[in-house]
């Protein structure tokens, strides 16, 4: 599970935190943890190190204590337990090989007991069941499902997915949400490539058999880019079939609801109906096209077919890559379509080599005029706090207020 997954609007820093009784343990926890859990916490010093680190500092949601030749692991293992959160999944690791002490610890509450020495993929597997225990946990508690921001272009090679990407970083990144980005053009996605990530696969069998999504397979199918944000792609063999069933992306949808703020999907237009569903349960819907005639009659067709699945949405128009001479003037554009046109993004060169480099744009040109227009969008998807004026500060007004 990523650190976006597990780390459901929780306001723990930390994920995953592990103690290791040995450089060599150390060494494998930080191999594994690198695949699942970017930002993780991995120390030497085993039980000691772990009761100073929960003594000054929230608990993760994910703890992996090596007890190595302790005398009494399980008394030493319970109490250090008295500092955790009551969803916090622990996994012990130790030298005892004794079936009995096994059954203690499960029954004590912790999520696995492996002996040393044992396989990165060993220690992967139980790390990830224990994850997809802790998911369990956080759903039993009643958190809101997070909402859906869907991106259509009404034409190829408007840029939707150029909007997408970059709007789901700054959503993640610089509004600070927990966000998953899903790419569902399965064969010619470009999301992934764009940020320099490499799709995880399986996600076209899991799609075709939606009782195979769950916790584990996310787990196994997000790639991180960062602590905030995931990615979801695919990069399926062309020499294959890559339809899906609604049920199955319906069913991915709201198990990613479950464990991110927001989930913004690149919908390409010839799957629209598919995505149905996901249409209508979208809180922000944005169809992207250029100026072209061909780009004004297809928004006019995307937009009212989203509208008739959803009337409760925000359904706006963004026009990218304006600017030039060629095309229906804008506001002529506007008047044609039945939704408004909330952004004209201008064509940006640096926005195209942001891509090649597998960087965001707003990393690359972040005061751009595409950079800055986009974020607008995304700051009114998900407002920042005010921040709150003290006393000082207002005392410090009147008083220049009063020279």
């Amino acid at each position: 599970m990523t650190v976006a997954a597990i780390d459901t609007r929780r306001e723990s820093g930390v994920v995953l935190a592990a103690f290791a009784a040995d450089s060599v343990t150390a060494t494998m926890i930080e191999q594994v943890a690198s695949y699942h859990w970017p930002g993780a916490t991995v120390m030497e010093g085993g039980l000691n190190a772990a009761a100073s680190y929960l003594g000054s500092t929230r608990a993760p949601d994910l703890l992996v204590v090596d007890l190595g030749n302790s005398e009494q692991p399980l008394e030493e293992l319970l109490t250090l337990a008295e500092s955790c959160e009551p969803s916090t999944q622990v996994v012990a690791l130790g030298t005892v090989n004794d079936l009995g002490l096994y059954k203690q610890f499960v029954a004590a509450g912790v999520a696995d007991y492996l002996v040393k020495p044992l396989s990165p993929e060993e220690l992967e597997t139980a790390l990830l069941a224990a994850a997809f225990r802790e998911q369990h946990v956080i759903e039993a508690v009643d958190v809101p499902l997070g909402k859906i921001v869907v991106t259509i272009g009404a034409r190829g090679g408007v840029g939707a997915t150029t909007i997408a990407t970059n709007g789901a970083w700054m959503l993640a990144e610089e509004q600070n949400q927990k966000v998953v980005l899903v790419d569902l053009d399965l064969q010619f996605g470009s999301t992934a490539l764009s940020l320099d990530l490499v799709p995880a696969g399986g996600m076209i069998e899991t799609l075709r058999n939606p009782d195979r999504v769950d916790a584990l397979f996310l787990a196994s199918a997000l790639v991180p880019k960062t602590a905030n944000f995931s990615v979801l792609a695919a990069e399926e063999d062309l020499a294959r079939d890559a339809s899906y069933s609604s049920a199955g992306i319906e069913r991915l949808i709201e198990e990613l609801r479950r464990s991110f703020d927001w989930v913004w999907i690149d919908i390409p237009r010839t799957l629209c109906y598919v995505n149905a569903n996901v249409i209508s349960d979208a809180s922000h819907i944005y169809v992207v096209s250029d100026l072209s005639l061909a780009g004004m009659r297809d928004t006019m067709r995307v937009a009212n077919y989203c509208d008739g699945l959803n009337r409760d949405s925000d359904i706006a128009v963004i026009l990218n890559r304006t600017g030039g001479a060629k095309g229906i003037p804008a506001a002529q554009f506007g008047k044609g379509v039945p939704k408004p046109v909330i952004a004209r993004l201008p064509e940006d060169p640096k926005a195209g080599n942001a891509a090649t480099t597998g960087k965001p744009v707003a990393q690359i040109a972040g005061r751009g005029k595409f950079a800055v227009g986009l974020r607008k969008i995304v700051q009114e998807i998900a407002p920042l706090p005010k921040k709150r004026r003290g006393l000082l500060s207002f005392r410090k007004a009147d008083a220049q207020a009063q020279a």
